[in-house]
Protein backbone atom coordinates (compact mmCIF):
# COMPACT_ATOMS: atom_id res chain seq x y z
CA UNK A 1 0.00 0.00 0.00
CA UNK A 2 1.28 3.46 0.82
CA UNK A 3 3.55 4.90 3.46
CA UNK A 4 2.22 4.24 6.96
CA UNK A 5 0.71 7.27 8.69
CA UNK A 6 -1.27 6.36 11.77
CA UNK A 7 -3.11 9.56 12.62
CA UNK A 8 -6.07 10.54 10.48
CA UNK A 9 -6.27 7.50 8.19
CA UNK A 10 -9.25 5.15 8.30
CA UNK A 11 -9.97 2.09 6.18
CA UNK A 12 -13.35 0.62 5.28
CA UNK A 13 -14.04 -2.83 3.87
CA UNK A 14 -17.49 -3.04 2.27
CA UNK A 15 -18.40 0.25 4.04
CA UNK A 16 -17.52 -1.21 7.47
CA UNK A 17 -14.61 0.19 9.52
CA UNK A 18 -11.58 -2.10 9.56
CA UNK A 19 -8.16 -2.08 11.18
CA UNK A 20 -4.77 -1.84 9.54
CA UNK A 21 -1.19 -2.13 10.69
CA UNK A 22 2.31 -1.08 9.77
CA UNK A 23 3.94 -3.56 7.36
CA UNK A 24 7.65 -3.83 6.50
CA UNK A 25 8.34 -0.83 8.76
CA UNK A 26 6.92 1.77 6.33
CA UNK A 27 3.74 0.53 4.59
CA UNK A 28 0.09 0.08 5.55
CA UNK A 29 -1.45 -3.38 5.32
CA UNK A 30 -4.52 -5.26 6.43
CA UNK A 31 -6.07 -8.70 6.40
CA UNK A 32 -8.96 -9.09 3.96
CA UNK A 33 -11.10 -12.24 3.79
CA UNK A 34 -11.21 -14.15 0.52
CA UNK A 35 -13.70 -12.91 -2.03
CA UNK A 36 -14.64 -9.68 -3.72
CA UNK A 37 -14.59 -6.59 -1.47
CA UNK A 38 -14.59 -2.83 -1.75
CA UNK A 39 -11.73 -1.26 0.20
CA UNK A 40 -11.72 2.48 0.79
CA UNK A 41 -8.93 4.44 2.47
CA UNK A 42 -9.98 7.84 3.79
CA UNK A 43 -7.95 10.61 5.36
CA UNK A 44 -10.22 11.88 8.15
CA UNK A 45 -8.10 13.75 10.70
CA UNK A 46 -9.75 15.25 13.77
CA UNK A 47 -8.25 18.62 12.84
CA UNK A 48 -10.32 18.64 9.64
CA UNK A 49 -13.55 18.18 11.61
CA UNK A 50 -12.51 20.81 14.15
CA UNK A 51 -11.56 23.25 11.39
CA UNK A 52 -14.89 22.72 9.61
CA UNK A 53 -16.78 23.35 12.86
CA UNK A 54 -14.86 26.55 13.56
CA UNK A 55 -15.37 27.75 9.98
CA UNK A 56 -19.12 27.08 10.16
CA UNK A 57 -19.47 28.88 13.49
CA UNK A 58 -17.46 31.88 12.27
CA UNK A 59 -19.51 32.07 9.06
CA UNK A 60 -22.76 32.09 11.04
CA UNK A 61 -21.46 34.87 13.31
CA UNK A 62 -20.38 36.96 10.30
CA UNK A 63 -23.75 36.48 8.58
CA UNK A 64 -25.59 37.47 11.76
CA UNK A 65 -23.42 40.58 12.13
CA UNK A 66 -24.04 41.54 8.49
CA UNK A 67 -27.79 41.03 8.91
CA UNK A 68 -27.76 43.13 12.09
CA UNK A 69 -25.77 45.91 10.37
CA UNK A 70 -28.20 45.90 7.43
CA UNK A 71 -31.16 46.04 9.82
CA UNK A 72 -29.70 48.97 11.77
CA UNK A 73 -28.85 50.83 8.55
CA UNK A 74 -32.33 50.28 7.14
CA UNK A 75 -33.97 51.34 10.41
CA UNK A 76 -31.87 54.53 10.62
CA UNK A 77 -32.76 55.47 7.02
CA UNK A 78 -36.48 55.17 7.81
CA UNK A 79 -36.17 57.64 10.68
Amino acid sequence: SEVYYKDGWNVYVDNQPATYTKVNYVLRGMMVPAGKHTIIWKFEPKSKTLGASITTAASIVILLLLAFAAFVTFRNKKQ
